[in-house]
């Protein structure tokens, strides 16, 4: 070798040995070159599309493995990542980045059962999968004719025994079904270890389930929601918040669908079982349910929640300090399509499940040619002995409407169940007409609850008060526009149809509960008669003016962690 050709392979070699210190100090590899397998531990990176689709599909790309992205990415007809035989079970990191999901494959959409960037995401309770830190921003329109229900979400169809966090929605995300879907802005299906923490969504969704075929047997409608479907088993969401409108207007024959802000709900069934827990969210956008079925369910937070396990608070299904604002209707467009339930925070609170701590304050109303079911916080609040449904310590603000039936905090109160330390200054109408009664022969309007069938004397509490006790009505007005009559301050019906579920015509159960007094009760705007109009209705204790904190505290309120007197007289929640 010759004097100048030793020369130049000694610059090379340095030039070598300077490219590996710098690929070491940087974790980078140099241009042009794909990525190599990390040092161990580290995360493998991802800068292409054509990166993301190798994980779990080649050799080097496990989909248990670690990833991070470094580039902005753009993915149309896009291919789920993993399924249910091979799961992504790893952990991948978004770093802040964004993923602009314009289309998923046609294909897919019509056959594959969970839909997403990630199709199927399953950790183990002793090593969660986590997907983190990534921007989404989605035009996906898609139809799907799979003759059997999926699950759909941006970011995962699916999620058990993982953690989804720091997530970004907005655009538009349209979907279309001939069958029943588990539908959620971030995931379609999440079960038992899943959590959804720290995610917001400025997303507009316009979501058709159809009829029939859903993934669980017994859950015969789709669930829409602005995170989550349906979750089940044990899910955690906590500080997501939705700024986003979600529509979901299920337009198949003998269609149902729950649809909430948050998530569209929990597994309904008739189980007391733990399902999870919404917690430190909040809802500001317009949120909307139809169905030509028998129900349609939308809640500002959630469109149901069902179960309280052992009775405890960790194992009692449960939303607890939430917010929502915004329009929130449900619609039933056909005479078949009889049950339209909606609430400020939820539509459906069921078989011993909680909302605590909660407010609302905006719109909600039921529509329909024969039932309705409408609450400042839950449009129906129902049952199961020994597990008893609850709403406490909540207060609404705004409108709530419907044709026979609306209440402040409970539209329609049903047995075995408690309200209380609740308040409501939200203005409320019904639109039926004289003597118009429902397909069960439940209804009313009041400034707490519509209806009340409720007995419970406070075994619960291990006190005697009854089922709606230590409420606060500050309404306004309760007006009836068409001639519907059974109105009243704290309770419009309580229990006046002997026969209907497992009530009698001595009515439900009512402890110590203020209205007040310059409270306007009117029927096609004339002053009703209440003290003698609805024999079986509750005006409460009449109260002159705003009451001062003692009064609260006189009723069991507690200002020392729950309650505080706010600078425009009402009392408001500490965690606001």
């Amino acid at each position: 070798m010759n004097k100048n050709m030793s020369t130049i392979v000694k610059k090379y070699a340095v030039l070598a040995v300077l490219a590996a210190v710098l690929t070491a100090l940087t974790g980078c590899e140099q241009p042009g070159e794909d990525p190599a397998d990390p040092p161990e531990g580290s995360a493998k990176p991802i800068r292409s599309a054509e990166d993301l689709k190798k994980i779990g599909a080649e050799a080097g790309w496990d989909p248990a493995g670690k990833y991070i992205l470094e580039a902005d990415l753009t993915l149309e007809s896009w291919t789920p990542i993993g399924g249910e035989a091979n799961p992504f079970a790893g952990a991948f990191d978004g770093a802040g980045r964004t993923v602009t999901l314009k289309s998923f494959d046609s294909a897919a959409v019509s056959e594959k059962t969970y839909l997403g960037i990630f199709g199927y995401v399953k950790g183990t309770e002793a090593a969660k999968a986590e997907i983190k830190n990534l921007r989404i921003v989605s035009s996906v329109q898609a139809v799907s004719n799979k003759p059997s229900g999926q699950a759909v979400g941006l970011l995962a169809g699916y999620a058990k025994h993982a953690v989804l966090s720091g997530h970004w929605l907005s655009g538009n995300f349209t979907f279309q079904s001939i069958k029943n879907i588990y539908l959620g802005g971030l995931v379609g299906y999440a079960q038992r270890g899943a959590v959804l923490e720290a995610c917001q969504s400025s997303m507009t969704m316009n979501i058709d389930g159809g009829n029939g075929g859903g993934l669980e047997p017994d859950m015969f409608y789709s669930l829409v929601g602005g995170f989550a479907g349906l979750f089940k088993d044990g899910v955690e969401i906590a500080d997501c918040h939705n700024t986003g409108t979600v529509t979901s207007n299920s337009t198949a024959e003998n269609s149902q669908v729950f649809c909430g802000g948050i998530a569209g709900g929990s597994y309904y069934a008739f189980t007391t079982a733990y399902q999870g827990s919404i917690q430190d969210c909040s809802n500001t956008g317009n949120i909307s349910s139809s169905a030509k079925g028998f129900w349609s369910w939308t809640g500002g937070i959630a469109g149901c929640i069902v179960g309280d396990g052992d009775g405890t608070l960790e194992n009692t299904t449960r939303i607890l300090r939430c917010r929502s604002t915004g329009t929130i209707t449900a619609d039933a467009v056909t005479s078949a399509s009889q049950w339209p339930y909606v609430g400020g925070i939820v539509g459906y609170n069921y078989y011993g499940a909680l909302v605590s701590r909660c407010w609302f304050n905006g719109t909600v109303e039921a529509k329909s040619l024969k039932n309705t079911y409408a609450g400042g916080i839950a449009g129906y609040n129902s049952r199961y002995a020994g597990h008893n449904s609850r709403i406490e310590d909540c207060w609404s603000g705004g409108n709530v409407t419907g044709l026979i039936n609306a209440g402040g905090i409970v539209g329609q109160n049903q047995i075995e169940t408690y309200v209380r330390r609740c308040w409501s200054k939200a203005e409320i109408e019904v639109s039926g007409p004289a003597g118009a009664k429902g397909g069960a022969a439940q209804q009313g309007a009041g400034g707490i609850a519509g209806f009340n069938l409720s007995q419970e004397t406070g075994a619960y509490y291990g006190d005697t008060n009854g089922a709606i006790h230590g409420c606060v009505a500050l309404n306004p007005v309760i007006k009836s526009s068409g001639g519907f009559e059974r109105l009243n301050r704290v309770v419009g019906d309580n229990g006046s149809e002997p026969g209907v579920g497992t009530g009698t015509a001595t009515g439900g159960s009512l402890g110590r509960n203020l209205a007040l007094g310059s409270m306007e009760v009117l029927i096609q705007g004339i002053p009703a008669a209440i003290d003698a109009k609805n024999a079986y209705g509750a005006m409460g204790e009449t109260i002159q003016g705003l009451p001062n904190q003692s009064v609260y505290e006189s009723l069991g309120w507690d200002f020392a962690s729950v309650w505080e007197m706010g600078g425009d007289g009402y009392p408001a929640l500490q965690w606001r």
